[in-house]
């Protein structure tokens, strides 16, 4: 009976190591998110995409798990988003994570960012992953500067209007 009870205890044990094993702790992209891009290719899909990146990007900063071909992968889409200068930086953040990616990311930047070839700097710490959100609150805040900067200029009037009411 002890022997039997060894047996299971360890094939339980073993199960449950298997199970560990298996399970991912990285995040993953959204595939509804890059489903939608591949199926309608527009700006507002691709702006998905690549926040998406960018929000798996800072998970995994924060877990301390690296992923290859994430940072290429947003940078493409920030190529495709004309924000050349940032994607930039993040092909090189790739080839400094994973050197044995030099040689394909240095290929990509060739094809999409050819006045950046040279270029090795990484000035980047986080991904942009703005959300709709906040994006009509700062719009919003903004336009209330300007009104109010407006309004002390000319009191609500523009100078032209004063001279001709004069």
């Amino acid at each position: 009976m002890t022997i039997k009870h060894t047996l299971k205890t360890i094939l339980i044990i073993c199960g449950l190591s298997v199970a560990a094993a298996c399970k991912s702790s990285a995040p993953t992209i959204d595939p509804i998110v890059m489903l939608n891009y591949c199926k309608e290719p527009t700006t507002a899909t691709l702006e998905n995409l690549s926040k998406s990146y960018g929000s798996v990007i800072n998970k995994s900063r924060k877990t301390g798990v690296k992923q290859p071909g994430i940072y290429s992968d947003y940078a493409v889409t920030l190529v495709q988003l004309g924000k050349r200068a940032e994607a930039n930086s993040w092909f090189n953040k790739e080839m400094e994570a994973f050197p044995a990616s030099r040689t394909y990311v240095v290929q990509l930047k060739r094809m999409l960012l050819p006045e950046y070839v040279d270029n090795n700097s990484i000035n980047v710490n986080e991904a942009s992953v703005e959300d709709d959100s906040s994006q009509e609150a700062s719009t919003k805040a903004q336009a209330g500067k300007d009104k109010a900067s407006s309004k002390k200029q000319g009191g609500g009037k523009s100078a032209d209007n004063k001279k001709k009411s004069r």
